[in-house]
C-alpha cells in the first residue's frame, strides 16, 4: 500500500471544476477535516453516473445505507454533482478533466487495485474495474469510517452522529494474488440462503474476487433456484463466477448414457463399469464417445448460464478410476497406476478444454488433483491454456498436520511439497484449494493464522495465481477466514496485527482480553508443532480472559460474540459467567 504524489494540475483542476457546486466546502482545500453528516443531516451527495455499471451502482448504495446506518443520514445519490460536498463513487460521475489523471494514478494497481482520497473539495473512491470500486467503498467504510467486515452477517458499523474525514489520498494495490477465492460448501435448501448470501456479502467486503458455489454438480445448481438466490448477488457485486464441484456424474449421467454406452464409464477392478451414479461412479477418460458428451454438456449448461466464467470438471469424491488399459496401463504398483491415471485425467481435460473454448473462448475448465491424483507424473503433458488447475491440500488437514507446507517436518506435507512447483509448472492457470476452516468437524480448536500466513507467502514466492479456501458448513471459523481473505492480499501482515484488528472490531472494549485469548491459542498451536502435545483449549488462563472480556464487553451483542467463540472451541460458556 503506498501513497499517491500529488496529481499533476489537482491543485487547480478539482477548484475550478467544483467552482459552481453548492458544496459547503468548496474553496477551503485547506481545511483540516471535511463533513459528510453533521448533526444526523448529510452535508455529502454521492456521485455516481447514469450509465455506471451495477458493482459501480451497488457501491453507491452501500456507501448510502452504511452512512444512513453510522449517522441516521439520507444521503443523496446523483448523477452529478451538485448541492454538498461530492462523494465520486467510480469513474462515471467524475469531471472528465479528472478522470485522465486518476487512471494514471492507478496504473500499475492491478484489474482490483483502487484509490481513495478526500481532496478537501471531493471524496474520490474509484478503482481499476467496477468491482475494485466497491472495494474502495467497502476500504474506505472500513479504514477510515470504522467499520468492520469480521464474520458473514455480523457487521461492526459505529454510531455517531457526525463525520468528519482528514484529508487523505491512498492507492491500493496490487493484490499478491489476483485470484482469491471462497468455496460456498455444503450447498443447497435453507443453508445455502441462510449461509451463502452473507458469505458472499462477506468476501467482497473483504476483497475476495471470485465466488465459487460447489455444488458437486450444476444439477443441483440448477434444483437450488441458484440463478435466481445468488447470481443476482455475485453480478451486483461484480464478482467472478467459478460453478462445479464433484461434476463427472452431472457432466455424464448414468440414466441418461449408462444402458447405451456402458463404456463411456469407468472399468472397475472387477470388471464392471463404474456406472450408478453415486460418488464411487467415474468416467473412461480415454474413451473419445465420453469426451465429446461431456463437452457437449458442459456447452449446453454454459449456454444457460452464461455469467460463469469457470466450470468444473472435478473427478467424483472418491478413489474410483478407470483401470482399462489405456486409462491406466497394467503393471506396477498401486502409486504407479495414480500416476498413470493421472496422465489421462489430464489429456482427458485438455480435450474437453478445446471442445469447450471453440463455443465458449471465454470459460476456464477447471481439473482439480486431489488424493490419488495429487502427485504430478513427470512426464505428463502441460495443461491447455483455458485449464484453471487446482492443487487440493486436502490430505495434510485431514491427518491434522497443520504447520506451514514448506517447513513442516510432517512426511505427508514433505511429499506435497513438490507438487506445488511441479503443477505450477505446467499450468498456465494455477490455484491452491485449502481447507483453513475444514478441523472444526473433528476438534474443538483449529486457530491457524501462522499456517494460512506462512503458507500464502510460500505460494507467492512460488508463483500461484490465486488461492481458494473451503468454508466448511458450520465450522466457520472467524478468526483463520479473516486472515485468509486479507493475508490473501497482502501475506506479509503479522498475526499480531491480524488478531489486533480483528479484535479491536469485532470485540469493541473487550478487545485487549479477546486479543490475548486469541493470541493463547496461536501459541499453543505452534507450541504443539514442537512437542507435538495437543492443546489444552480450556486451561484456566483462556477461561480466566473469556471471564473478563464478558466483563469488560459494552453490549450483550458483544457479550454474544465472545461466547460463540468460546463455544467454538468447546469452552463451556457456564464457566466464564460475568463475576
Amino acid at each position: 500500500m503506498a501513497s499517491l504524489p500529488t496529481l499533476p494540475g489537482a491543485a487547480t483542476a478539482f477548484p475550478a471544476l467544483l467552482a459552481a457546486t453548492d458544496s459547503p466546502t468548496s474553496g477551503h482545500a485547506d481545511r483540516p477535516d471535511i463533513a459528510l453528516v453533521e448533526d444526523g443531516q448529510a452535508r455529502c451527495a454521492i456521485v455516481v453516473g447514469d450509465g455506471a455499471p451495477p458493482p459501480e451502482r451497488f457501491a453507491a448504495a452501500e456507501l448510502r445505507r452504511y452512512l444512513g446506518l453510522m449517522a441516521g443520514a439520507d444521503v443523496l445519490v446523483a448523477p452529478r454533482a451538485g448541492a454538498g460536498l461530492p462523494v465520486y463513487v467510480g469513474e462515471s460521475g467524475l469531471p472528465a478533466a479528472a478522470a485522465p489523471e486518476l487512471q494514471a494514478a492507478l496504473r500499475g494497481r492491478g484489474e482490483d487495485g483502487y484509490l481513495v482520497r478526500s481532496t478537501g473539495e471531493a471524496v474520490i473512491l474509484l478503482g481499476n474495474s467496477p468491482r475494485a470500486t466497491l472495494f474502495a467503498v467497502y476500504h474506505f467504510l472500513e479504514k477510515y469510517l470504522g467499520c468492520g467486515w469480521c464474520v458473514p452477517g455480523d457487521d461492526t458499523v459505529p454510531r455517531q452522529t457526525t463525520i468528519r474525514l482528514p484529508l487523505f489520498q491512498e492507492s491500493v494495490g496490487p493484490p499478491a494474488f489476483p485470484v482469491r477465492q471462497l468455496i460456498l460448501f455444503p450447498y443447497g435448501g435453507p443453508w445455502m440462503e441462510k449461509n451463502h448470501l452473507p458469505h458472499i456479502d462477506w468476501l467482497a467486503k473483504n476483497r475476495l474476487n471470485w465466488a465459487h458455489p460447489a455444488p458437486n454438480g450444476p444439477d443441483v445448481w440448477e434444483r437450488n433456484r441458484s440463478r435466481e438466490v445468488l447470481l443476482p448477488e455475485v453480478r451486483r457485486r461484480g464478482l467472478s463466477l467459478h460453478v462445479g464441484g464433484h461434476t463427472f456424474n452431472t457432466f455424464l449421467p448414468h440414466d441418461r448414457y449408462a444402458a447405451a454406452h456402458p463404456d463411456y464409464y469407468a472399468l472397475g477392478d472387477d470388471g464392471t463399469r463404474l456406472a450408478d451414479g453415486s460418488r464411487k461412479s467415474s468416467i473412461c477418460v480415454s474413451n473419445e464417445g465420453a469426451t465429446r458428451a461431456v463437452a457437449e454438456n458442459i456447452n449446453r449448461w454454459l449456454d444457460e448460464n452464461p455469467e460463469v466464467e469457470a466450470v468444473d470438471l472435478w473427478h467424483n469424491d472418491s478413489r474410483a478410476y478407470c483401470r482399462c488399459p489405456r486409462c491406466t496401463p497394467a503393471g506396477g504398483d498401486e502409486r504407479e497406476r495414480w500416476l498413470a491415471y493421472t496422465k489421462s485425467y489430464v489429456q482427458f481435460t485438455n480435450r474437453v478444454a478445446g471442445l469447450v473454448a471453440r463455443r465458449h473462448p471465454r470459460v476456464l475448465v477447471a481439473s482439480l488433483f486431489y488424493q490419488h491424483t495429487r502427485t504430478c507424473p513427470p512426464d505428463v503433458e502441460p495443461l491447455a491454456d483455458n485449464v484453471l488447475a487446482a492443487l487440493a491440500l486436502y490430505c495434510r488437514n485431514s491427518q491434522r498436520t497443520m504447520q506451514p507446507l514448506e517447513s513442516s517436518p510432517q512426511g505427508l506435507d514433505q511429499a506435497l511439497l513438490p507438487q506445488v512447483g511441479a503443477w505450477r509448472a505446467r499450468a498456465k492457470r494455477f490455484l491452491i484449494y485449502e481447507y483453513y476452516t475444514f478441523g472444526e468437524e473433528e476438534t474443538p480448536i483449529w486457530s491457524m493464522l501462522s499456517v494460512i500466513r506462512e503458507d500464502l507467502r510460500f505460494f507467492r514466492r512460488t508463483g500461484i495465481e490465486g488461492i481458494s479456501s473451503d468454508q466448511w458448513g458450520p465450522g466457520w471459523y472467524p478468526l483463520n477466514m479473516y486472515a485468509f481473505a486479507r493475508l490473501a492480499w497482502d501475506p506479509e501482515l503479522t498475526v499480531d496485527a491480524l488478531i489486533s484488528d480483528f479484535c479491536r472490531r469485532y470485540y469493541g472494549s473487550a478487545a485487549p482480553a479477546m486479543a490475548a485469548y486469541w493470541g493463547l491459542l496461536e501459541e499453543g498451536l505452534r507450541e504443539s508443532w514442537r512437542t507435538e502435545t495437543p492443546v489444552d483449549w480450556r486451561d484456566e488462563p483462556r477461561r480466566q480472559l473469556v471471564r473478563q472480556a464478558l466483563q469488560e464487553a459494552e453490549s450483550e451483542r458483544i457479550r454474544q460474540r465472545i461466547r460463540a467463540a468460546a463455544a467454538l472451541h468447546k469452552l463451556p460458556v457456564g464457566d466464564c459467567r460475568e463475576p
